[in-house]
């Protein structure tokens, strides 16, 4: 996906795996010096937010469930102001896994990215439902350009880039 983003729509990306920072459980952005608050003030310095994750009995993995948790505190000062940090910018997501319940998580995921004040494109996601047991990153990526998944990336990613766009030059009005 960042690649076709960068290659496609010659937008910059980071990715941040989770699991390689401290991020504790709770619902507050500062919570006992972890790594979490860094992580906002990326998000926050971005134009797109894609979270990715892959689909563990049924539903997204915990590591974007505490991610979620996390921001609730900001959408509690949403909820209460009317303005929130991630007013024109952009959400997506990436699903992987080898079972079903794709559906459900785009729901769960788009619905609280829409309370959070993020704008959401049409064709906002990228499914790949299969068993990556064995792959390597570069079979993989042959895999995706072959089939249906690679034509969703490259429209996921114009989508995202273009309102993206739009939205920088043209932002929500101030409430």
């Amino acid at each position: 996906m960042a690649e076709t983003l960068e290659k496609q729509e010659n937008v910059r990306c980071e990715i941040i795996r989770l699991r390689d920072y401290d991020i504790q459980a709770g619902t507050k952005t500062e919570i006992d010096d972890d790594d979490w608050p860094g992580i906002v003030e990326k998000m926050i310095a971005s134009d797109i937010i894609i979270f990715a994750t892959p689909i563990w009995w049924g539903i997204q993995s915990s590591l974007i469930q505490r991610a979620i948790e996390r921001l609730d505190e900001m959408n509690d000062e949403f909820l209460e102001t009317g303005k929130s940090d991630f007013a024109n910018k952009i959400g997506g997501i990436v699903i992987t896994g080898a079972e079903d319940g794709a559906e459900h998580i785009i729901g769960n995921i788009l619905n609280f990215m829409s309370w959070n004040g993020f704008t959401i494109p049409p064709a906002p996601s990228v499914s790949w439902l299969g068993d990556a047991t064995g792959e390597t990153k570069d079979s993989l990526k042959r895999k995706f350009k072959r089939g249906s998944v690679y034509s969703m990336v490259k429209t996921f990613a114009r989508n995202e880039a273009y309102l993206a766009r739009l939205l920088k030059s043209n932002p929500y009005p101030d409430g």
